[in-house]
């Protein structure tokens, strides 16, 4: 089996609010890079910046907090 998917099936949080957290981040980062659909890495690389936010969410490069009812932005 593919690391990556093995990465994502053992992971051992909510596994919605993972999926809420790497959607938003998708998110973020496709408005911040132009509404591309991949992110150049290098000069001979490109990443989906859906499969970038499932990485760096599962990696723990990106953290990501639930906010409560009520709570401030």
């Amino acid at each position: 089996m593919d690391p990556f998917i093995e990465k994502i099936l053992s992971f051992k949080g909510n596994k919605y609010e993972a999926t809420v957290a790497m959607c938003k981040y998708a998110r973020l980062l496709s408005q911040k890079n132009e509404d591309l659909l991949e992110i150049p890495l290098s000069n001979h690389s490109k990443e989906k910046v859906t499969i970038l936010s499932i990485r760096d969410v599962l990696s723990g490069k990106t953290k990501y907090i639930l906010e409560q009812p009520g709570q401030e932005k």
